[in-house]
């Protein structure tokens, strides 16, 4: 049987000729006119190929926000083509939706168990970062290296019936995911396992054995091919059944990672109803690469940088240019390549979705691996991606898109992890930075200062600090100042040991569950999420830094030399104790005697101290600053000081 025979034969068991597939002349114009002879073949055979494509492309408002307007070709809900690993993503967004129902941190440890019989036991996944599981770390598997044992536990997690009745609340009741990425049947399928989450040795959840009683509708027939193998590698001369296989036509897909992307372009009743912190993990690690990844690490030959990113880049292994990031995630089997991608370029503002699917399979054999993704697939997605890129180059644009959201949920993969605590040296600009916890009673004689003397400053506040009501006038005061507010921990907690900086009081769950209720308290002030955090009491190790790194934050401190940081002390404290004197002396030495100054520097104060220091530094303020000014510092805000 030939290659079309097999596709005709595909669409008269799917019954695909209820409703026409939608194409817009613009676009498929637009992919004619640049086409290479490769691609028009492709495109002129759609039975055969079984494209799909939608183009959105994104404008922005006065107020940055992202207006869409799709393009089809080809697009029908009802052609089916295998989701493969695409499926993963949905789950990745549940999971993450389920964990903050519950209360339970994104890493917090995991443990999966056997249940019933004719089920693998399944344990610890000592490639995680301290030898355990947990949601994150799947989640970043998946995205990384579409890893099938990650999509398994989550999977797992969820249980079949809920990730059904949860897609179709939302609006996706086309969406079927019935099964696991192992060899099970279809009654095997609809169990689930005990799962359990613990901090040290204590269980905070335990999640019991599921069976789910989902009734799928499969009165649609899906056929595809002319033959396949069974698992016993037999040759079956009829085509492959995927009537009962997972599904998901591609508008739902771009649709939820458009939801994921732009939360606020989606009605409320059809997003993943997750917190900031969990869209920064999300965008972070769909964009990363695999060299990118601490933990786990790959080998990067296999793991090439562009494994998972189709259009444009897989082709020949390309490499992705640094001022570009792919938000995506792909799925490839039974000769079916889908990619589902928002395009970020922060070098030439320049952002659009593009999400697609080809069916490359000559000999119309099933699960034989023999199928044409280098030769046919990966090319073609690779010169749809460059004609859309090189479209949107060129492409008037209302507005320049700011793209900050994205820059920042990035910034530093693949660089050497560390906390900042200086800016550029040959720049003579410097920033002031207030920290606060406890006390606040400096707050407003501060922000008049600055004000009066037109200084922008940073202020670090724990998320106590935002949460108490005698601070929230402060706070309002420096928001309509135009100041920068930033996070500080949220109890102010201790991180590692004062005398061994490599022991750890804190667990990764424990860090992260304080450091969302900081970010949740900065929130609830209607604050934009900030990318800087400095850490409690100004005291980290490596892992603090990693873990800060890993929510996509960058970690600052202040630059050491001088005693602005005493400036809490009071007498009682003995030989800590210095007086405004003291510090300020410690400042103006140091400026006169460094060839830098205090170029880059990051000098940290508190926005109150405690009742017993008489003298409170913050009175110096207007002296210290006119000090400045006079040697011609540009005092500014971190994030304009730092990258």
């Amino acid at each position: 049987m030939s290659r079309l025979s097999a596709i005709v034969l595909l669409a008269l068991f799917a019954c695909t000729a209820s409703a026409q597939p939608r194409t817009d002349r613009s676009f498929e114009q637009l992919l004619m006119r640049n086409a290479s002879p490769a691609l028009k073949h492709i495109l002129q055979h759609p039975d055969s190929f079984q494209v799909q494509l939608i183009y959105t492309q994104i404008d922005r408002d006065a107020q940055n926000r992202p207006h869409f307007k799709h393009y089809y070709y080809q697009v029908d809900a009802k052609k089916y083509f295998n989701p493969a690993s695409t499926v993963k993503m949905p789950l990745a967004f549940l999971s993450l939706e389920k964990l903050r129902r519950l209360g339970i941190g994104k890493y917090t440890t995991m443990l999966t168990d056997s249940a019933w019989s004719g089920q693998t036991r399944v344990t610890s996944d000592t490639s995680a970062e301290n030898g355990l599981p947990s949601i994150a770390h799947y989640i970043k598997k998946i995205f990384l290296t579409s890893d099938n044992d990650a999509y398994n536990r989550l999977y797992e997690f969820l249980g079949q019936q809920a990730i059904h009745d949860s897609l179709r609340a939302k609006g996706y009741p086309d969406v079927r995911i019935v099964r696991r990425f192992v060899p099970m049947d279809e009654e095997e399928n609809r169990h689930t396992n005990p799962v359990y989450f613990v901090r040290g040795k204590d269980t905070v959840y335990r999640q019991q054995p599921a069976y789910s009683t989902l009734q799928p509708d499969y009165s649609r027939p899906v056929f595809v091919g002319r033959a396949h193998l069974d698992r016993d590698d037999k040759l079956i001369e009829r085509p492959m059944d995927f009537t009962r296989h997972n599904n998901a036509p591609l508008a739902d897909l771009q649709q939820m990672l458009q939801s994921v992307l732009f939360p606020e372009s989606v009605p409320a009743s059809r997003r993943f109803h997750l917190g900031a912190d969990d869209y920064r993990f999300l965008w972070r690690y769909m964009a990363a690469l695999p060299s990118e990844s601490r933990y786990p690490r790959y080998d990067t030959v296999e793991y090439f940088d562009s494994y998972t990113k189709f259009f444009r880049f897989k082709a020949g292994k390309s490499k992705l240019p640094p001022y570009i990031r792919v938000f995506n995630k792909t799925g490839w089997s039974y000769g079916f390549l889908t990619d589902v991608a928002y395009f970020a370029d922060f070098k030439n503002n320049v952002e659009f979705m593009l999400t697609g699917n080809i069916y490359v399979n000559r000999d119309g054999v099933l699960n034989d691996n023999k199928y044409e993704y280098e030769e046919e697939g990966y090319p073609f997605f690779k010169e749809v991606g460059d004609i859309v890129y090189e479209h949107e180059l060129i492409r008037s644009r209302p507005r320049r898109p700011d793209l900050s959201k994205f820059a920042e949920a990035t910034a530093g993969l693949g660089q050497p992890e560390k906390a900042i605590t200086r800016g550029d040296t040959t720049r003579r600009r410097m920033a002031i930075v207030f920290t606060g916890h406890d006390y606040a009673e400096g707050g407003m004689f501060i922000a008049d200062v600055l004000k009066r003397l037109k200084v922008p400053a940073s202020f670090f506040f724990t998320g106590e600090f935002y949460g108490n009501p005698a601070f929230r006038p402060l706070i309002d005061r420096l928001r309509r100042d135009g100041h920068y507010l930033a996070g500080h921990s949220n109890r102010h907690l201790l991180y590692c040991d004062w005398t061994r900086r490599d022991s750890l009081l804190v667990t990764r769950d424990s860090f992260e569950v304080d450091l969302d209720s900081n970010y949740a308290a900065i929130a609830a002030h209607g604050l934009p999420t900030p990318h800087y955090f400095l850490p409690p009491y100004e005291w980290y190790n490596d892992s603090i830094v990693h873990w800060t790194a890993e929510r996509g934050l960058q970690l600052v401190n202040f630059t050491p030399g001088t005693r602005s940081t005493a400036d809490y002390t009071y007498p009682e404290m003995g030989k800590s104790y210095r007086d405004n004197e003291t510090i300020m002396n410690s400042i103006l030495d140091y400026e006169k005697s460094r060839p830098a100054g205090l170029n880059g520097f990051i000098l940290l104060l508190h926005a109150g101290t405690d009742p017993r220091r008489k003298e409170k530094f913050y009175f110096q303020l207007e002296k210290l600053i006119r000090y400045l000014q006079g040697k011609k510092y540009e005092l500014v805000t971190i994030p304009r000081l730092l990258p």
